[in-house]
């Protein structure tokens, strides 16, 4: 048997047609020879052929009865079926067409025509099934790289936690720290990095690159590596004099640096760089698009607005970036937070907001939370009012109790 011609399977249980199809069909076609409805299924099941042949009118089960068997089997369902009938064309086509069947041939048969028209519909079905087996080799392979990329996202992710963010410290001198982050694409585009300056002074640096995975979580580390660099030009500059750069110049001097990258890869970072001076209880902070953070005084319990009216960093080349200064005392908390939180939206559409976050800073501090529960209390929060729902967005929070007894 030559296994590169079409199989095809004819189901009658008339001699003479079987015959007459067997002499205009086997020059050209692998032939299956069933006299029942039972025995064709029995054979279709066995080796499904490439095409089905099926009398209409035949004892204890036609060929609708079969063909409804067929169409109901998964493995079956996809094989062409052509009636043969001796019906009026009507019927025959309303009837077959209805069931599933792709033609029929009426009896007495034109030979040749029929010969025409069911290698036509082999062709046909053969080129089908090659863009099904195309199709299934491009999910397949599509499978293997999503799989590649998550394996490729696991791997950054632990990368950018362990080696570009690292812990974050519990306690500087008299201040204590908590953290999560929380990326919406395997990788995060958020950042955000503590300094030790000296005793009872250390700054915050929190930031959000325009856009999600890997592109801005590279961006968010050459932001992070560019203030690092920054910080130890400055200070090196200063050494021997006591002094430390200010928040304003160290932004000033970072937005130089990266702004015309970030013009090139149209992309942009808000950030906001917070200085805690503990012994001169003041808090100065550089506010570059970014959310603006929340204190809460301890002493009166309300909860303070830090806005900035400075760009992100990569909009403007000419901004010049301009800090404020604000009090803190005994017991404050600083709270600073990605929009990815504060824009976290219901089922229903409605943002979690700013408001909310500082209704829960004020309670939480005046629960006297510490601050890894205080922002636990948080992050339930937003999952809760998200259902939770995988973020949109990425979501960072950094909380610091400052001078806490």
């Amino acid at each position: 048997m030559n296994k590169s011609r079409p199989r095809i399977l004819v189901i009658d249980d008339t001699p003479a047609n079987l015959q007459t199809l067997g002499a205009s069909l086997q020059e050209h076609f692998d032939l299956q020879i069933a006299t029942s409805g039972p025995i064709g299924l029995a054979l279709a099941a066995k080796v499904p052929p490439d095409l089905i042949l099926l009398d209409v009118m035949m004892p204890d089960m036609d060929g609708y009865e079969v063909c409804r068997r067929l169409k109901a089997t998964p493995r079956l369902k996809s094989i062409p079926v052509i009636f043969l009938t001796a019906l009026s064309e009507s019927e025959s086509e309303s009837a077959g067409l209805a069931l599933g069947a792709v033609d029929y041939i009426t009896k007495p048969m034109n030979v040749e025509v029929a010969r025409t028209r069911i290698g036509n519909l082999v062709e046909r079905d053969g080129l089908r099934k090659e863009v099904e087996a195309q199709r299934d080799q491009l999910l397949r392979a599509a499978s293997l790289l999503d799989q590649a990329r998550l394996r490729e996202l696991e791997i950054g992710s632990n990368i950018q936690r362990t080696l570009l963010q690292g812990p974050v410290p519990e306690t500087i001198g008299g201040a204590a720290f908590a953290s999560f982050s929380e990326p919406s694409q395997g990788l995060d585009g958020d950042f955000f990095d503590i300094r030790r300056l000296r005793t009872g002074s250390f700054e915050i640096l929190v930031g959000d690159v325009m856009g999600k995975g890997v592109p801005a979580a590279l961006i968010g580390a050459a932001i992070k590596t560019t203030y690092n660099q920054v910080l130890a030009d400055l200070q090196a500059q200063r050494a021997g004099t006591n002094t430390l750069p200010s928040p304003a110049e160290i932004v000033n001097r970072l937005h130089l640096a990266l702004t015309p990258q970030l013009l090139d890869l149209s992309s942009f970072a808000t950030l906001a760089l917070y200085r805690c001076d503990l012994a001169a209880g003041t808090l100065i902070f550089v506010n570059a698009g970014h959310t603006h953070g929340l204190l809460r005084r301890s002493e009166t319990g309300q909860v303070e607005h830090l806005i900035g009216d400075n760009v992100p960093v990569g909009v403007m080349a000419g901004e010049i970036y301009v800090e404020s200064t604000v009090p803190i005392g005994t017991g404050d908390s600083l709270l600073v937070f990605s929009d990815g939180i504060s824009e976290a939206r219901s089922v229903g559409g409605e943002e979690f907001g700013v408001d909310r976050l500082s209704d829960l800073l004020a309670v939480g501090c005046q629960s006297f939370l510490k601050p890894v529960a205080l922002l636990n209390s948080i992050r339930q929060a937003v999952k809760s009012f998200t259902s939770d729902a995988n973020p949109t967005d990425d979501q960072t929070a950094l909380i610091v109790s400052l001078l806490d007894k």
